[in-house]
């Protein structure tokens, strides 16, 4: 890593400082979808110190999650993209009682190239859509069923703000992103109303990822960040989209 990129790095993560979160987040029933890898993964790990019980799902391989020992675990493939997974996981949560969805399954799409308007491809539009942000609306469907969370946490991206969009380029991405963070204020009013519960959108930033190799924070750090915003005083971030500081950012 060259200087300039250390420094870069060392100034992105001192406007995060580390946090440590000791309210309300413990003996909860948690969904954390993506949990193979990345934020999603760290959170689990985190979220099971805490006397938890985690569901986490996997699109493919399960294998750094089988690295977890812990009886509070109880791992369920589905990938997002597939409406046919979406039976395996309501038998898997048919007699769960789920307090907090934490949706971090996302994919890029295609690459940058792919994603200009003169090369995109509708079927991999369809699948992108699908996984970062029709499958929250299956997710709910299947939890509402038996549940009344208290918290659905829907990792988003500051991609999906139409009005930073200074750049234009990745459509599937942006587009994908943008019809999750639309769907997340809708369930913020319908679902507030209707069971009192939290929904909010989270833009995590440049975070280390499958998607994001060189992003410059550590997803371990984003992970414990993210727990310490939904367990203090959540209630007052319903039906907004924020980053790490809790700064409001534009739909």
């Amino acid at each position: 890593m060259g200087l300039r990129r250390k420094i870069k790095k060392f100034l992105y993560n001192l406007k995060y400082p580390n946090a440590k979160f000791i309210i309300d987040l413990n003996k909860k029933k948690v969904l954390v979808t993506g949990s193979n890898s990345g934020i999603g993964l760290s959170l689990v790990k985190q979220i099971l110190e805490h006397d938890n019980q985690v569901f986490a799902t996997y699109r493919e391989k399960s294998d750094k999650l089988d690295g977890i020992k812990n009886v509070n675990l109880f791992k369920i493939k589905c990938d997002q993209s597939k409406t046919e997974d979406y039976i395996s996981l309501e038998n898997k949560l048919k007699n769960v009682n789920i307090d907090i969805i934490i949706n971090c399954a996302g994919i890029f799409g295609p690459s940058f190239k792919d994603q200009e308007i003169e090369n995109i491809s509708l079927e991999k539009f369809r699948d992108a859509i699908m996984v970062n942000s029709l499958s929250i609306i299956k997710i709910s469907q299947i939890i509402l069923k038996n549940s009344k969370p208290q918290i659905i946490l829907n990792l988003s991206s500051d991609a999906g703000s139409i009005s930073l969009n200074k750049s234009g380029d990745a459509y599937i991405y942006r587009t994908s992103k943008s019809a999750l963070n639309s769907i997340t204020k809708n369930m913020s009013v319908d679902l507030k109303k209707k069971y009192g519960t939290t929904v909010l959108a989270i833009d995590p930033g440049n975070v280390q990822s499958g998607m994001n190799s060189k992003g410059y924070m550590e997803s371990d750090k984003c992970a414990n960040i993210i727990l310490d915003i939904i367990s203090n005083n959540v209630e007052e971030l319903n039906g907004k989209f924020i980053n790490l500081s809790k700064n409001e950012l534009s739909w």
